[in-house]
């Protein structure tokens, strides 16, 4: 199993395993840090393989785990620099040291919310590892902030499968999540082709002629839609995008895509793209997830479909 993963390979992780439970908190808490890598760029996915290629060894020599546990920070780095040397991939120092805490913590916060104290004992050791290379709060608070009981649900359904994704990363595009079938590059085409349909009524005009918002907008908006569903991140909009629907029509509209064609997202995702994306939401984001599927009397007579 290699440690950094070519684009193509990428690109299979991220379509098979988005809606792991793990890898959904490591790209909403980390995508930040390989946006900021200029050189080596290590990505959620490549964070996420290295966490199985960790975990999986943990769990499959649970009686002798301590003797690899107690040095896997220096471990997975000496790995990581060796793999880089020979893949030509540029790295600086900090970026190779903030992607193995990365790592490990991941590996930590799965050993965490399982339900077995022996195999809990490890995370001790690679806290106080990751500590000695790594600012402990950039590592552990931004994966902290995500966690939610699908993580536990989902480990503990791992452990308990007794089949490990690690065995299957010789060949990424093959890979499977021994929990749960995951969506398929076409499965997404299809996604994003349902929402553009759902949404085209916003590149006409209301009752009165007004256009709902300039192509311009529209183009955007489908663009921050679709940076969703390929990355189940919401992308941040320093200029917010303007319509003339009025917000609770706005805010419904969404709701139904969250409810028919992009279930595939969380609904805490879409309230938090409503908020992120328009204009006229930041004086609602309060209220946003309270009144999400609150049908507005009038909803049919802005939105002919």
């Amino acid at each position: 199993m290699t440690r950094l993963l070519s684009l193509e390979n990428k690109r299979s992780i991220r379509d098979t395993f988005r809606e792991n439970a793990v890898f959904r908190i490591i790209n909403a808490a980390y995508k930040e840090q390989e946006r900021q890598m200029s050189t080596l760029r290590f990505s959620p996915e490549e964070i996420w393989v290295n966490c199985f290629y960790g975990l999986d060894m943990i769990l499959k020599n649970r009686e002798t785990a301590e003797d690899f546990t107690s040095r896997m920070w220096d471990d997975t780095y000496c790995e990581l620099r060796d793999e880089a040397a020979i893949a030509g991939r540029d790295f600086q120092e900090e970026e190779l040291i903030c992607a193995t805490s990365c790592i490990i913590y991941t590996i930590v916060a799965c050993l965490s919310v399982c339900d077995d104290w022996k195999l809990q004992m490890h995370t001790y050791s690679l806290i106080i590892q990751i500590g000695g290379h790594s600012c402990l709060d950039s590592i552990v608070l931004p994966f902290d902030s995500h966690l939610d009981e699908n993580i536990c649900k989902y480990i503990k359904a791992y452990i308990g499968a007794g089949r490990f994704i690690s065995d299957q990363l010789d060949n990424p595009r093959t890979c499977a999540d021994p929990v749960n079938p995951m969506l398929t590059r076409q499965d997404i085409s299809n996604v994003k082709k349902g929402i553009r349909k759902r949404l085209s009524f916003m590149k006409g005009v209301l009752a009165d002629n007004t256009l709902i918002m300039s192509a311009g907008d529209h183009s955007k908006m489908m663009e921050a839609v679709e940076y969703l569903i390929e990355n189940n991140v919401v992308k941040k909009q320093e200029t917010k995008i303007r319509t003339s629907l009025p917000t609770a029509h706005l805010r419904y509209t969404f709701f139904l895509v969250f409810k028919n064609e992009g279930r595939c997202i969380t609904r805490d995702l879409w309230v938090e793209f409503l908020g992120e994306t328009f204009q006229q939401m930041q004086a609602n984001k309060a209220s946003l997830s309270k009144h999400f599927s609150d049908k507005p009397g009038d909803y049919q007579t802005y939105v002919k479909r």
